[in-house]
């Protein structure tokens, strides 16, 4: 009986292997088939070596309960101390299931989604059961491109913290910056002169602005503000007027936009800073 016994648990463990290496095998192949050599992977082609590994690695888990299925049957009480026993060991793992299962059935986001989730922000560029791949973004408020480093987020954070679905965001974003000047100088004219200069630049993408801003009021049915843009005044702890600034445009162009903007307030106001003081005709 032992000898039979150790024959058929060999034989289990042969199959056991052939079944991992031939399913391993099979993931390396078709990830080959999609990456064909490319540099820059696209969002589809990232969302299907995605899709091939978390399908690999639920076969493998399927087949190896088939296999061992016998042994567990028969041991089931023993199973089930050792169950236990694993699941006071494993608790973060499955928390981190638990997660994975949150995000597929909420449908929070997918590969290619700016998201932002506790203290991280970036694009999803890959997950499994157990965690989120992200390409971090910059926190700054001034810019909006990556840093080059990619951030592992595990999969239970989800449980315990929101996560902000930024993707509306990635084509164009409601961009929000701030300008401080002297309270002698003449608001008035600079704030003419800053929406005259956004509505010059702003040319090129008003009409396509217009459509994607009533396109995010439709799909969230949330009545968000118009792409035009907004001047606020306000004064700091120093007594000191603070112009805020908040244009809806193309996410590549805020910085630029930015930039441009606060050097033009910044030049007029060094340079021929006559022309907006108080009273100046």
């Amino acid at each position: 009986m032992s000898e039979l016994l150790l024959i058929y648990l060999d034989d289990q463990l042969v199959q056991s292997c052939t079944l991992i290496v031939a399913v391993l095998s099979l993931r390396m192949l078709f990830v080959h088939l999609i990456k064909r050599n490319r540099e820059i992977l696209t969002d589809g082609h990232r969302h299907w070596i995605t899709s091939v590994k978390n399908f690999s690695w639920l076969i493998i888990i399927l087949g190896l309960l088939a296999i061992w299925w016998p042994e567990l049957k028969n041991f089931a009480f023993s199973i089930a101390a050792v169950t236990l026993a694993l699941v006071i060991a494993t608790k973060e793992l499955i928390l981190c299931f638990s997660g994975a299962m949150l995000r597929a059935g909420t449908g929070a986001f997918t590969i290619g989604d700016w998201i932002e989730v506790g203290s991280h922000q970036g694009e999803v560029i890959d997950y499994n059961m157990f965690s989120t791949t992200l390409q971090e973004l910059d926190r700054s408020p001034n810019d909006y491109s990556f840093t080059g480093k990619t951030i592992v987020i595990p999969n239970s954070l989800f449980l315990s913290v929101s996560i902000k679905n930024l993707n509306f965001f990635k084509r164009y974003v409601f961009h929000r910056f701030s300008i401080t000047i002297e309270p002698h100088l003449n608001v008035m004219r600079i704030q003419q002169w800053i929406v005259s200069e956004v509505n010059q630049l702003s040319t090129d993408f008003i009409e396509i602005a217009r459509r994607y801003n009533a396109f995010i009021e439709k799909r969230t049915g949330v009545d968000v503000p118009g792409p035009e843009p907004r001047i606020l005044i306000s004064t700091n702890e120093y007594a000191k007027r603070v112009i805020t600034v908040i244009v809806f445009c193309p996410t590549e162009k805020a910085s630029e936009l930015e930039h441009h903007i606060t050097y033009g307030v910044l030049e007029r106001v060094y340079q021929t800073s006559d022309s907006f003081r108080l009273g100046s005709s």
